[in-house]
């Protein structure tokens, strides 16, 4: 891959990611919370077998390799103009990046199991609801510190150096202060309360969009540096 192209390639699948990522969170919003009873979650499952097997066989794609590959072209952006902290920030936002898609692959592995028809079948209901909550915890609280590491050592590169539009920075200083936020329905264990049901969506969709801004200026910038390249012949 040429210097000129791989912020353009890396750019677009962080678009395509945002965009997947939001049709298959389509497909299982109405899932069961930790707080329903195990005879609506076993209904849930039974109901949306097809939905949660291609969910969870589609996912590890476009939240582990679309997103990786992604944060990996965001990192090169970022490290060179991190300059004044060594890259120390550049790098602290691809951690959070691989947490991040950590995080997923694991909570993915809990629906997995239950999107197995003879599991669910034979699966106790008090492993059923362990496995959900299991689920829910990983997706709805420890993420949201995974996101918060990504999005906070990014803008702050962003905001220091002017790599991209500082707004983006601001925005996703604020986002990193909310997703963690967002996480403190544990302690009342209701996930739609004040904190998971606004605070976690402001949040949630914000980071979509976080991350839509990041991907179409890496985009445009890769496109202005193939313009401005010098012609060989």
């Amino acid at each position: 891959m040429s210097a000129l192209s791989w912020k353009r390639t890396t750019g677009l699948a962080g678009i395509v990611h945002v965009v997947l990522f939001f049709a298959l969170g389509l497909m299982i919003l109405d899932g069961p919370s930790i707080t329903d009873s195990a005879a609506d979650t076993r209904e849930w499952f039974e109901d949306n077998t097809t939905e949660v097997a291609l969910f969870t066989w589609a996912m590890p794609f476009v939240a582990g390799v679309l997103f990786l590959v992604f944060a990996s072209g965001l990192r090169s952006v970022l490290g060179p103009a991190d300059e004044k902290n060594r890259g120390v920030w550049a790098r602290v936002s691809f951690a959070g990046a691989v947490l991040q898609a950590a995080v997923g692959f694991v909570g993915l592995s809990f629906w997995g199991v239950l999107a197995q028809e003879d599991v669910l079948a034979a699966v106790s209901d008090d492993t059923m609801q362990t496995l959900n909550a299991f689920d829910t915890v990983l997706f709805f609280a420890i993420m949201n510190w995974a996101v918060a590491l990504f999005v906070l050592g990014a803008s702050v590169v962003i905001i220091q150096s002017g790599v991209m539009a500082k707004w983006i920075g601001w925005f996703g200083a604020v986002l990193a202060l909310l997703s963690p936020i967002a996480s403190l329905w544990l302690f009342s264990g209701d996930d739609g309360n004040f904190f998971g049901e606004v605070v976690g969506t402001v949040a949630f969709l914000g980071n979509l969009v976080w991350t839509l801004a990041v991907a179409i200026t890496m985009v445009r910038s890769g496109a202005e540096d193939s313009e401005a390249a010098p012609v060989q012949v």
